[in-house]
C-alpha cells in the first residue's frame, strides 16, 4: 500500500519524481514528500550520488506520510541536508524510481544521463567524515597550488615528494587514502553520474571537497609514483589499496581526457575495462550503468526484461557493427609494417573482441562475446595501447553476426612454438607476506625471467625465417616484449631505455631475494642505472596479467592468453591492429583472446598482404 502512495504513476515520457525534505518539527527522524515534475520544465533540483548498500540494519524515513525503509548511506546524506536546512528539491534514484516496476525502471534508467545533466548540482556522497579527511583536503589543495588543475602530470611521474613540495610524514596521507578508498568509488553507477554532472561537489559528512581538486589528486595518485606510494603506505588495507585507488584514478583520467580532447564519446572497449573495477548488484547494470557516458549506443538498449546473456551478446553485436572514429592520432608506429593511410575517418572495428578473457570456467556465452562480470584479476585489453585497425590488400569482410555465430575475415600469421606456463607475476607484490614468502616469490620471478630469455634465444631452429639473429638485437626485442613495447605511452622510447628499464626491474628482484647481483645469461651484461625501473615494472604487471610468454614458430616473441596451447593459431582479424589467438573446433573456431606479437604490432592502422579467409566463431 505504501508503495502506491509513494510512487504515484508517471504519466508523461519525461516525468520524474523529486523529493523535498520537511523542516524538523521537534521530533527525531526524516520526513520527505515526493512530487512529480517534467524534466523538460525549468525545475531546479539537486541530484544525490551515493552507494546503495543493503537494508540491514533498516533505516526508516517518512515519505508522503508513509514509513519507507532506505539504505544507511541515503539516510545519512538526507540527515546531513536536513541539518543544513536544505529546502530545495532532490533526486535520489532509490526513492524517485519505483524499483519494483521493471518497465518504469527501464525508462527512468535510460533518462539518467539527462537527469544528471539537468541537475543544478550533484552531490557525491562519500559517507560520514573521518578523522583525517580535513587534513587530506589541505594536502590536496597544497598540491593543486603547485600543479594547476587540468594540466598533464606525466613529467612528474618519477618526482619525489620533496620535489613535489609535499611532506612525507603527514596525517593527510591517511585521509588521502581514506577518501580515495571510499565505497562510493567502487559502484558502477557512479561513472555516469560523475561524467554527466554539470556542477558537482564531493561531501564527506559536512566537509565539502571541490570535485576538481579531488579528481586532480586522484589522477596524481595514479601518475606520480611518490604520491601513489605515500597513499599506499598510509592505507588501512595495503593489499587492496592498488585496486581501490584505480577506481577514482579511472574517473580522473576520463575527466581529464575529455577536457583535453573535447570529446564526449567513450569507446565500448573502455566501458568494459571500467566495469571490471566496479561493483554492481545486477550483472546487467555493468552495461546499462555505463551507456549514458557515451553517445554511440542508443539508451533504448536498457531493458530489464532481457537476460544477462542477451544483454552481453547485444552490446558485443553493436560494438562490432559500430562505425567509430579512428584513434591513431596520438601514436607513431615504430614497426617495419607500413601504416595504412585511409581517408575515411569512420571505420568499423573489432577491437571489442580484445576484451574477451580466457576462463577455465565457461560463462555460457559464445567465445567471441566478452563477459562483463569482473575476473579474479585486473585484465587490460591490448587495444588500450594499440588502438589501430587491420586492412587486407585482397577483398575482405567485416564482422557479421547470425544468431550466436560471428563471421569475419582474417588471416593466420603464426602459431605458438614454446609457451612458458608459469605465471609468477600474477601475484608478485599482492597482499601482506612474510619476508621468506616474498623472497620465494621473487626467486620464482627470477627463474621465470631466465626461462623466458633462454627460450627467446633458442626458438625453433627450422623456423621459416630467422629474425633478429643478432644477439644484441634479440635482447633489445626481448626487453621491449617484456614491456609490450608500450613504454612510449609513458615517455620511454629508445632501445637503451627499454634495456636499462628491464635490467633495473631484474636487479630489484635479485636484491629482494637477498642475494648479490650477478651476471646471468647476459641479462645484466649492459647493466646501467635506470630511472625507468618502476615505470617498466608497473607496465609489465599491468599487461602481463592473464597472459603467458611465448615464442612462435616464426621466431617472434609473444604474449598469448593463459589458456593457449600448442596447436592454436595466431591471426589478424579485419578491423583490429591487435592479433588474436584462436582454436579450431570442428569446422569453426573458438576465440581465446588478444595477443602481443612483437614484430607485427603497430600503433597505427596496418595493411597486410596475407590473403584473408572467412572465420566463423561459435
Amino acid at each position: 500500500m505504501a508503495s502506491k502512495l509513494i510512487h504515484y504513476p508517471l504519466k508523461l515520457p519525461k516525468d520524474i519524481r523529486l523529493l523535498r525534505i520537511q523542516p524538523r518539527d521537534g521530533q527525531t527522524g526524516i520526513k520527505i514528500t515526493s512530487e512529480i515534475f517534467n524534466l523538460d520544465s525549468d525545475v531546479e533540483f539537486t541530484a544525490i550520488s551515493y552507494v546503495w548498500g543493503d537494508l540491514n540494519p533498516p533505516n526508516y524515513i517518512v515519505c508522503n506520510g508513509q514509513d519507507l525503509c532506505i539504505a544507511q548511506n541515503l539516510s545519512e546524506v538526507l540527515l546531513q541536508l536536513q541539518n543544513e536546512r536544505y529546502c530545495g528539491l532532490l533526486w535520489a534514484d532509490a526513492i524517485c524510481i519505483n524499483q519494483k516496476d521493471m518497465e518504469e525502471k527501464s525508462i527512468q534508467v535510460s533518462m539518467m544521463r539527462e537527469i544528471y545533466q539537468r541537475a543544478t548540482k550533484v552531490i557525491f556522497w562519500l559517507g560520514k567524515e573521518e578523522k583525517h579527511d580535513n587534513r587530506a583536503v589541505c594536502l590536496m589543495k597544497l598540491f593543486c597550488e603547485r600543479r594547476k588543475i587540468h594540466t598533464k602530470l606525466d613529467d612528474l611521474r618519477a618526482a619525489s615528494l620533496s620535489e613535489l613540495c609535499l611532506p612525507p610524514n603527514d596525517d593527510g596521507w591517511r585521509g588521502w587514502a581514506s577518501l580515495l578508498s571510499r565505497p562510493w568509488f567502487g559502484r558502477v553507477w557512479i561513472v555516469q553520474e560523475f561524467l554527466n554532472a554539470s556542477h558537482s561537489v564531493f561531501m564527506s559528512g559536512a566537509l565539502e571537497i571541490s570535485t576538481e581538486v579531488l579528481i586532480h589528486c586522484a589522477h596524481a595518485t595514479g601518475v606520480c609514483l611518490a604520491i601513489g606510494n605515500a597513499v599506499a603506505l598510509a592505507s588501512k588495507n595495503t593489499s587492496d589499496c592498488r585496486d581501490l585507488i584505480l577506481r577514482p584514478v579511472s574517473l580522473a583520467i576520463d575527466e581529464i581526457s575529455r577536457s583535453i580532447d573535447k570529446t564526449d564519446d567513450v569507446r565500448i572497449v573502455d566501458l568494459w575495462t571500467k566495469s571490471q573495477l566496479l561493483g554492481a548488484t545486477d550483472a546487467r547494470d555493468r552495461v546499462f550503468a555505463l551507456l549514458s557516458t557515451q553517445t554511440a549506443v542508443r539508451m533504448d538498449l536498457v531493458d530489464y526484461k532481457k537476460t544477462e546473456e542477451d544483454v552481453y551478446i547485444e552490446i558485443a553485436t553493436i560494438a562490432l557493427n559500430l562505425a567509430v572514429r579512428r584513434t591513431n592520432w596520438y601514436k607513431k608506429s615504430s614497426t617495419p609494417l607500413e601504416p595504412h593511410q585511409c581517408r575515411n575517418d569512420l571505420q568499423r572495428t573489432c577491437r571489442f573482441l580484445a576484451c574477451k578473457l580466457y576462463s577455465q570456467h565457461p560463462s555460457g556465452l559464445p567465445s567471441w562475446v566478452p563477459d562483463w562480470k569482473p575476473a579474479a584479476f585486473r585484465f587490460v585489453p591490448l587495444t588500450r595501447y594499440y588502438p589501430g585497425y587491420t586492412y587486407f590488400k585482397a577483398h575482405y569482410r567485416h564482422a557479421t553476426i547470425v544468431g550466436k555465430i560471428l563471421s569475419i575475415s582474417g588471416a593466420v600469421v603464426d602459431s605458438p612454438y614454446l609457451i612458458i606456463d608459469s605465471m609468477p607475476y600474477m601475484d608478485l607484490f599482492e597482499g601482506r607476506k612474510t619476508l621468506s614468502a616474498m623472497k620465494s616469490r621473487l626467486q620464482n620471478m627470477l627463474h621465470w625471467q631466465l626461462m623466458c630469455w633462454f627460450g627467446a634465444q633458442h626458438w625453433n631452429p627450422v623456423a621459416k625465417r630467422a629474425i633478429l639473429a643478432n644477439k644484441a638485437d634479440r635482447f633489445e626485442a626481448f626487453c621491449r616484449t617484456m614491456a609490450f613495447n608500450s613504454l612510449s605511452d609513458r615517455g620511454v622510447t629508445s632501445d637503451a631505455e627499454y634495456i636499462t628499464g628491464f635490467q633495473a626491474f631484474y636487479s630489484r628482484c635479485v636484491r629482494g631475494t637477498g642475494k648479490s647481483l650477478k651476471r646471468r645469461h647476459d641479462i645484466l651484461s649492459q647493466n646501467n642505472p635506470s630511472s625507468h625501473e618502476v615505470i617498466f615494472e608497473s607496465l609489465f604487471l599491468e599487461l602481463s596479467a592473464g597472459r603467458k610468454f611465448c615464442v612462435t614458430n616464426n621466431g617472434s616473441l609473444a604474449w598469448v592468453p593463459m589458456g593457449t596451447k600448442l596447436g592454436d593459431h595466431i591471426c589478424f582479424l579485419a578491423g583490429c591492429a591487435v592479433p588474436f589467438v584462436i582454436r579450431s573446433v570442428g569446422t569453426s573456431y573458438e576465440l581465446l583472446g588478444d595477443c602481443y606479437l612483437h614484430d607485427m604490432m603497430s600503433y597505427e592502422s596496418i595493411m597486410l598482404g596475407f590473403k584473408p579467409e572467412m572465420f566463423q566463431f561459435q
